[in-house]
């Protein structure tokens, strides 16, 4: 029998549940992968609750939820992502703090690979290209899987484009500015986590 998770107990986890999802964003986090890594914190917590827990998240847009059978898989949105870096508060998550709170080096970040690629809007920029570019300019502990993080969000948030290949076992990400990032760069519009 399950024992109910309170009101709280479900903001803290939905953020964890979060968390997981944004540290391995390329990869669906399957419910019981996560009921197996949360368990040893939340003991009580059980598959069903965190399949409510997904289910929660999908409803609020946070994550894109796949079920495939009896399991369920979760991959985290850039609206998740937004919730999580604090650019956006959900009241069923608890508010953002710590690691997660480097928001304005994020949107800056952001802000200034989207001006990069629309110094170049006819072509695909390469990651590694885009990656020199930045330590060239002072960003000097920057890497590439964070650039790689960022051109994935900004492609999940329609502002780039992003094809991925693999050249010798290694993937290279390539990023083009599209009408909606120009926009935001070169218009003002707005957008959560960007500008």
């Amino acid at each position: 029998m399950n024992v109910p998770l309170n009101a709280a107990k479900k903001r803290v986890l939905r953020k964890h549940l979060l968390q997981l999802a944004r540290e391995l964003y390329l990869h669906p986090q399957t419910d019981r992968a996560i009921a197996s890594n949360l368990k040893t914190r939340f003991p009580a917590l059980s598959l069903e609750h965190v399949q409510e827990l997904f289910n929660y998240l999908e409803q609020k847009e946070l994550v894109l939820l796949r079920k495939n059978g009896s399991t369920s898989s979760i991959q985290i949105t850039p609206a998740g992502i937004d919730v999580l870096d604090g650019a956006v508060t959900v009241r069923g998550v608890e508010a953002s703090s710590g690691q997660y709170t480097k928001l304005e080096y994020q949107k800056e970040l952001r802000r200034k690979i989207l001006s990069y690629c629309n110094s170049f809007q006819e072509y695909f920029n390469e990651d590694t290209e885009i990656l020199e570019e930045f330590r060239e300019s002072g960003f000097s502990n920057l890497l590439l899987e964070e650039i790689r993080f960022h051109l994935w969000y900004l492609d999940r948030k329609s502002l780039l484009t992003l094809n991925t290949y693999s050249v010798g076992g290694e993937q290279v990400f390539m990023a083009r500015i599209t009408a909606k990032g120009i926009d935001v760069i070169e218009n003002g519009v707005s957008e959560a986590g960007v500008s």
